[in-house]
């Protein structure tokens, strides 16, 4: 099984972590081998990783139970990751056609993408993803392809994908403590029109919507390209908490009572059916199936407002022809294409089909929950697969990691996503620890006042230089006669000040080789 392209991804969501296993069979497409859930509930807020300590835990567990299944050794993973901390930013750059011909060549196009490749984030953020979305000939002719256009000036909108430096840094960790290498980072918006959109849909214009636990993430796609993406802070975690306050059901009983007898539309639900439910304390109650679909209802809704909102606000709303498609942890609830159709006035169906993925993976896997990690399945496909050979020789001499959940570990850890598909972790030697040296205090015009012995020298080299030139007896009468008498001659500097320099001097050699210098 050693020889065999398997590929590994890790889909870090708000509730769950899910790792998927697959392999390409020879028809290119995906098999999946397995798939495993851990719960990552505390750890995981809105998409960012506030405890990587607990998330490496429960990646770890993943990846045992997996290994088990498979009967290999999982070395390298994919990840994908969302939350605010992610974002998207379009950019435009240009380079002047000064060939005699005017024509664009291979030349251009070179330097265009070098100038991208040269920009870089002024904030705490990494550039993972560089797309180009279009090209321009002269600010007028929009072409697809530059190559063989004629102007004076080209140039060119890319889709930048930011990760904040610190998400990075927790993913590092987490994967660090599991044993695991990351083959590459993505983001989650972006590896679902490849798996949900057919080829129609993503020229013509279509949007998902991922319903998430704690995130709805919305993805425009337009011309074949990924024009924008987004993370709404509102999912289904919202219909969990009205339900469990309002009605008094226990959480844990709350996603088994929505899927049985939930309803995204209210309406067409009879007002006498009432649902049988388990208090807290095991007590047997009933309670109406329509207040649990008017709760349903109403935080759809709100979810259903937010993306209209978003949608207005990026300008795509009359770019979309193929309307939205729905996937996530959530899309199961009935009615639900029903309810976004009529509040999103736009056509809605539900993510069943999953490109890439062979026959019998279709029909075991889920779609809704698992699309991200069969998205990143399908990416690494694409891409280099990840290393399953048992090669662990690299964890023998790991260094320790300090188990603190913000402070930052004493080994360095770095991340190069924008330029490579791997992970490097590079691991300084250990350097003694030196106590800093205090700066020498100086005062400003405070003369360094000499020691006796220099000051009775001077005081009777210029007694001597006086007598040689004045009497004594005329020097006091000078001084009887005028206020201000004339200053006597100095004698050379270094006359004066040999004795000085020569004990300053000793003095500096005693404090930087005596004992007390550290």
């Amino acid at each position: 099984m050693e020889n065999k392209d398997y590929i590994i991804g890790i889909d870090i969501g708000s509730s769950n972590v899910v790792m998927a296993a697959g392999v390409r069979n020879s028809a290119g497409e995906i098999s999946v081998l397995g798939v495993e859930v851990q719960q990552v509930e505390g750890c995981v807020k809105n998409g960012d990783i506030v405890n990587y300590i607990e998330l490496g835990n429960a990646i770890a567990k993943a990846k045992t139970a997996l290994e088990q299944d498979l009967g290999l050794r999982l070395n390298s993973s994919y990840v994908a990751v969302s939350g605010k901390s992610v974002y998207c930013v379009r950019y435009e750059d240009y380079v002047e056609i000064n060939n005699q011909t005017g024509c664009v060549t291979e030349n251009e196009l070179r330097e265009l993408h070098s100038r991208i490749e040269m920009v870089v984030s002024g904030g705490g953020d990494e550039i993972i993803e560089r797309t180009p979305l279009r090209y321009c000939i002269d600010d007028r002719q929009e072409v697809k392809n530059p190559l063989g256009t004629y102007g004076r000036k080209l140039s060119a909108t890319y889709l930048f994908v930011l990760v904040s430096r610190q998400q990075i840094d927790m993913v590092n960790r987490a994967l660090y403590r599991a044993d695991i290498k990351a083959c590459g980072l993505c983001v989650s918006p972006t590896l679902l029109p490849s798996l949900l959109l057919s080829e129609a849909e993503r020229e013509e214009g279509a949007v998902i919507v991922d319903i998430g636990g704690d995130l709805t993430d919305i993805s425009v796609v337009y011309n074949q390209k990924l024009w924008y993406f987004s993370s709404l802070p509102i999912g289904a975690s919202s219909i969990n908490n009205d339900m469990r306050d309002f009605l008094r059901i226990p959480a844990k009983d709350i996603d088994q009572l929505k899927r049985r007898y939930g309803s995204a539309i209210a309406d067409g639900v009879p007002e006498n059916v009432t649902v049988p439910v388990k208090t807290a304390s095991q007590a047997k109650k009933q309670i109406l199936q329509r207040n649990i679909a008017e709760i349903i209802e109403e935080r759809l809704k709100d979810i259903a407002g937010f993306v209209a909102r978003e949608l207005k606000a990026a300008k795509f709303v009359n770019r979309i022809s193929c309307g939205v498609v729905l996937t996530g942890g959530s899309a199961y609830l009935a009615n639900i294409e029903e309810l976004f159709a009529r509040e999103l006035k736009m056509d809605v169906k539900l993510g069943r089909v999953l490109n890439g993925l062979d026959d019998d993976s279709q029909q075991q896997v889920s779609a809704f929950p698992q699309a991200v990690a069969m998205g990143l399945l399908l990416y690494g496909a694409q891409h280099n697969v990840c290393e399953t050979v048992p090669d662990r020789s690299h964890v023998a001499n790991r260094p320790r990691v300090v188990e603190t959940p913000i402070e930052p570990v004493k080994e360095e850890m770095n991340f190069n996503f924008a330029t490579t598909n791997s992970v490097t972790v590079e691991t300084p030697k250990a350097e003694p620890e030196v106590a800093p040296i205090a700066a020498p205090v100086v005062e400003e015009h405070t003369p360094i006042a000499p020691t006796p012995e220099v000051e009775e020298e001077s005081v009777a080299m210029e007694r001597e230089e006086v007598s040689d030139k004045t009497e004594p007896t005329e020097i006091i009468q000078e001084e009887q006669e005028e206020p201000k008498p004339e200053k006597p001659q100095k004698p050379k500097w270094t006359d004066r000040f040999r004795g000085f320099a020569e004990r300053f001097r000793n003095k500096v050699d005693d404090m930087f080789t005596g004992d007390d210098y550290i």
